[in-house]
């Protein structure tokens, strides 16, 4: 089944065309500001690459946040459009999801961490020792200064938020408490697209019509 998965939830968003378990293609978007003129673009760029056709599609799968708004609301919008018109399966990927499940069968816990603005951040923990992550705790969004008493060694700490707060973290950060290398700090499509199709597998679909963002806070 040929897989197209989207990713505009923060600032670095990518686009990925998967067949079975394969990577055809994977795109960048650097900046979340070029979503709303490139992302289709994009897409199509994909299909020109790999020699496909959009009607291939055999599901779409998408990032749904917590994450940027404006990023958010791009990308779901892309996705619900693409999957009613091409009347194929829609999945929906939690983004702190997708970052965990860059961590395969690792032995410890995965924090991650993203920027939420306003000295908050959106942090969730999880475990994946296999290909499917597993929710330790429930995504939540923090004040800064709360954020230390949850780093409990052993753990790996991963996420784009680490851009933000890794300097002001690292210098007390418990033993035990590692940073995630940098390039597996960013969601990535091609992640959302494996998730994608764990999740249809177990019929995890959701009607374009219902699908809305996870936000974890009211729009600034």
């Amino acid at each position: 089944m040929l897989i197209l998965a989207l990713d505009t939830a923060t600032d670095k968003g990518s686009l990925a065309l998967v067949a079975a378990d394969q990577l055809l293609a994977e795109s960048s978007l650097e900046s979340r500001g070029t979503y709303l003129t490139r992302l289709l673009p994009e897409v199509e760029a994909l299909f020109r690459h790999t020699g496909r056709q959009l009607a291939e599609i055999g599901a779409v799968a998408v990032s749904r946040g917590p994450g940027n708004f404006t990023g958010l609301r791009i990308g779901l919008a892309t996705a619900k459009a693409l999957a009613w018109s091409l009347n194929c399966p829609l999945v929906a990927v939690p983004t702190m999801e997708a970052l965990a499940a860059q961590f395969p069968c690792h032995p410890d816990p995965i924090g991650v961490l993203l920027d939420a603005k306003r000295n908050e951040v959106f942090w969730g923990l999880y475990r994946c020792p296999a290909d499917l992550p597993q929710e330790l705790s429930p995504p939540e969004r923090l004040p800064l200064g709360q954020l230390r008493p949850r780093l409990t060694p052993p753990l790996t700490l991963t996420g784009p938020g680490l851009k933000v707060y890794g300097d002001f973290l690292e210098p007390s950060l418990p033993l035990g408490v590692t940073l995630a290398p940098l390039e597996l700090r960013e969601p990535r499509a091609a992640s959302v697209a494996r998730l994608g199709r764990l999740r249809l597998a177990l019929g995890l679909t959701v009607s374009p019509a219902q699908l809305i963002p996870t936000y974890l806070r009211p729009a600034l």
